[in-house]
This record gives structure tokens, C-alpha cells and sequence, in this order.
């Protein structure tokens, strides 16, 4: 159920905006679909911070700060007073610990450290969202929003009969957005960068 009684900012064109509550499947999907879709994901969000359960409102009440679409989801009891950007520099090795948090099962690079660090990234891949502030990379805090999605390379995928090798992930993501942009595809900037021991990651805007 959604409340929308303004309507002054179309949030999804499949929900008509409309005074007073808003019940649909379009709803619950769209809030889904804010979400990371591997359920070993959702399994570690709801491990990380004690959510009620592996349902959209129940994760999204605790890591819905900065969702895809400038999207900022709260708690009921959860308020915001006027927003102020803050942020944390990361130094290499806590750039480094954010990007292989995944390995001791800790979603999205939120770190026990930063309880502060809430964000939601769709799709299957291993990734986080930071902010780029200059050349530095920053966990923001509070409502501060993030800049860049960060992937790191998907790997090996074992199967029964046969190994797929995606070690080389990013390299091919890299190539495919500048080959779509050189043919006039209007793509978001990227860049390969590194942090420590990870060979690779992929900064992408939003």
C-alpha cells in the first residue's frame, strides 16, 4: 500500500497517481524490484539487520535510505529533518574491506562497522554503491546518497557438466558501454579502478 496524496513526483508510471491509498501488484513489485534479486542476498539483509522477514517493506525498512530512483524509504517511527550531505573517506584497506564484505556473507559492502551505511542495489551481480567525492571514495551517511554503482567480477559459475569463466566480467561491461557509447547510445560513464587485493572493479554513475 502506498500513500500518495500529492502525487507531486510520478515515483512509477504503473501506479496511476491517484489521492489516498494505492493497492496493486504494481505496488509490491515496484518495491521488489528496488531490491537485489539473489535471495542468498536478501537472506544476509535479513540476517545483517534483524528484519522481520525476506518480504520488499520489511527489507526496504532497513536498508531503503538511498534506493534506485532517488528513492528514500523510512520506518514509521523514522523521520527526516532537514537533510545534510555527510560522509566517511575510505582509505585504501577500508575501500578494500567494503568491496569483499560479500566473502563473510555481509550484503551490498554494508559493513557491521557502519550501521549508518544503508543502501538497496537491484540486479543478480556482487556489488555496492558509494559516493565519489573528487578522486575519493566515501561512505555517506544518514540520507546522503551514493553516486556510483561498484561491481565486482562475477567469477566462475560451476555447474553440473560444465564451469562458465566470468572472471573477466568487468573487462567485458567496461568494453560493451564504450562500444555503445562510441555508437551514440546514451550510456552512463564508467571507469575500471582497484582497491588492494581485488584485481578489479567497475565505477559506474547512476
Amino acid at each position: 500500500m502506498v500513500s500518495q496524496p500529492l502525487c507531486q513526483t510520478v515515483v512509477t508510471f504503473r501506479c496511476h497517481c491517484q489521492r489516498g491509498n494505492i493497492t496493486s501488484d504494481a505496488v509490491f513489485n515496484f518495491f521488489d524490484n528496488l531490491l537485489p534479486d539473489s535471495p542468498i542476498v536478501r537472506d544476509r539483509i535479513v540476517k545483517r539487520y534483524h528484519a522481520k522477514s525476506r518480504q520488499p517493506f520489511d527489507l526496504l525498512s532497513e536498508i531503503g535510505r538511498d534506493s534506485v530512483g532517488a528513492v528514500t524509504l523510512l520506518p514509521e517511527n523514522e523521520t527526516i529533518t532537514r537533510p545534510i550531505m555527510a560522509w566517511e573517506k575510505l582509505t585504501e584497506a577500508r575501500l578494500e574491506e567494503v568491496l569483499t564484505a560479500y566473502k563473510a556473507d555481509i550484503p551490498l559492502g554494508m559493513i557491521r562497522e557502519e550501521n549508518d551505511f544503508r543502501i538497496s542495489v537491484a540486479g543478480a551481480q556482487e556489488k555496492t554503491a558509494l559516493l565519489r567525492i573528487g578522486n575519493d571514495w566515501c561512505i555517506p551517511k544518514g540520507i546522503t546518497p551514493t553516486t556510483h554503482i561498484i561491481k565486482l567480477p562475477i567469477g566462475e559459475i560451476r555447474q553440473p557438466n560444465a564451469t562458465l569463466d566470468l572472471s573477466q566480467s568487468v573487462d567485458n561491461e567496461y568494453y560493451c558501454l564504450l562500444l555503445a557509447k562510441e555508437l551514440g547510445l546514451n550510456v552512463p560513464d564508467a571507469e575500471i579502478i582497484k582497491a588492494g587485493r581485488v584485481p578489479r572493479v567497475s565505477g559506474r554513475t547512476f
